[in-house]
């Protein structure tokens, strides 16, 4: 828990130096760096979850975190609420209710099971990639946790947090002795 300190520093970080990140090269060439790499995290967030036994998807390293399933639908939630948040048609069935937070984190309740977190891991990430293209006026500022930034800082947050949690999985399944498929010996 000493590291939840460390969450807002390095968010407010973030959001402070994004715009001037992207400030040349206009629009289309943010959300063409953004989901190149989106789409290189997502074959490796992907890749783990299907290297991952059944079995383990409930495991977690101790109470106080996310188990398995619950880290990858937490990318899941934040594939579907940021662009939601920061205008994007929400996926076809998707109710966010009045509080967008209790949906999400009742889904990573309620899928748990290898197939339906790979299934939604992959719908989500499909759906981001679409979502962030169809967004205009980047320079537009938005408020999300708190801060009031233009949208383009908002894909760098996506972008941070899928690497996060990209790094969340690789030490869960290092933990259980599984080596990431794109590090095992190639013959």
């Amino acid at each position: 828990m000493k590291y939840r300190k460390l969450v807002p520093v390095t968010l407010m970080l973030i959001l402070a130096l994004a715009p001037s990140a992207f400030a040349e090269g206009g629009d289309e060439a943010l959300k063409a760096s953004v989901n190149a790499n989106l789409e290189a995290t997502a074959k490796k967030i992907v890749a783990l979850a299907e290297a991952t036994p059944e079995d383990m998807f409930g495991w977690r390293p101790n109470v106080e975190v996310r188990t398995v399933s619950e880290v990858y639908m937490h990318i899941v939630g934040a594939n579907l609420l940021l662009p939601v948040s920061l205008g994007a048609t929400p996926p076809e069935g998707l109710e966010m209710g009045d509080n967008p937070y209790a949906t999400l984190q009742q889904l990573e309740k309620d899928i748990t099971t290898k197939k339906e977190v790979i299934a939604k891991l992959e719908e989500s990430f499909a759906y981001v990639t679409q979502a962030l293209a169809s967004l205009e006026d980047l320079d537009t500022e938005v408020q999300l946790f708190g801060a009031p930034q233009p949208k383009r800082a908002y894909y760098m947050v996506l972008l941070g947090h899928a690497h996060e949690h990209l790094g969340q999985a690789i030490a869960y399944t290092r933990s259980m002795g599984i080596v990431p498929p794109w590090s095992q010996p190639q013959n």
